[in-house]
C-alpha cells in the first residue's frame, strides 16, 4: 500500500511539474485517480485562474469509467481547496463524486486553507491520508507556501556583483 501511494503521488508530482511558469500565484499541483491500481484518471493545475488540478483529473475519466468513481482514490500532491476563488472549491467535487479515499503529500499552507480541505473531507465520511512523499511535496509547493505563510517571496539565489560586473562569492 505504501509504495503503491508512493508511487502515484510521484505521478502527481510528476504531472504538477507541467504547471511550471504557468500558475503563478497558485502553487503547481498534480493529482490521480486509481481504481484497482489502474490509473483512470489524472491531471494538473495547468493555468493561473483555471481549472484545478482535481477538476482536470476528473474530467480526464473517461465515460465507461466514470461509474468507476465512487470505489477510486485520488491522489494529489497538495491538500484540495476548500475555499471560494476564481474557481470554486475542489473539496466540494470531491463530496459531489462520491470519491471514498484521497490520499495528500503535504497540507496547503494558506491560511483560509491550512487543515481545512482535510477537515471538511473526513467530515463527510472520507477517508484522508496525509503525509506521503511529504517533504518532496512542500519542496514542491515551496514558492507557494512560503509566501502565503510567511508574506515574503521564496528566495533561491542571492548574489552580489561588482561595479565592473564581477561575481562575489
Amino acid at each position: 500500500m505504501v509504495k503503491d501511494a508512493e508511487r502515484y503521488i510521484t505521478r502527481c508530482f510528476d504531472l504538477a511539474r507541467m504547471g511550471a511558469g504557468s500558475v503563478s500565484p497558485n502553487p503547481m499541483v498534480g493529482a490521480v485517480l486509481v481504481h484497482d491500481n489502474q490509473i483512470i484518471g489524472e491531471g494538473y493545475h495547468q493555468k493561473y485562474g483555471a481549472a484545478h488540478a482535481e477538476v482536470n483529473a476528473l474530467a480526464s475519466v473517461s465515460a465507461s469509467n466514470r461509474a468507476l468513481i465512487p470505489a477510486a482514490t485520488l491522489y494529489v500532491s497538495l491538500e484540495p481547496c476548500c475555499i471560494f476563488g476564481k474557481t470554486p472549491p475542489c473539496t466540494n467535487l470531491i463530496i459531489q463524486e462520491k470519491i471514498p479515499r484521497v490520499v495528500i503529500s503535504c497540507l496547503d499552507l494558506t491560511p483560509e486553507v491550512k487543515g481545512g480541505g482535510v477537515e471538511l473531507l473526513r467530515k463527510h465520511g472520507i477517508e484522508v491520508i496525509t503525509g506521503v512523499l511529504e517533504k518532496q511535496g512542500q519542496a514542491l509547493a515551496a514558492t507557494r507556501n512560503v509566501s502565503v505563510s510567511q508574506q515574503r517571496p521564496y528566495v533561491i539565489l542571492k548574489m552580489a556583483i561588482t561595479r565592473n560586473g564581477f561575481l562575489l562569492h
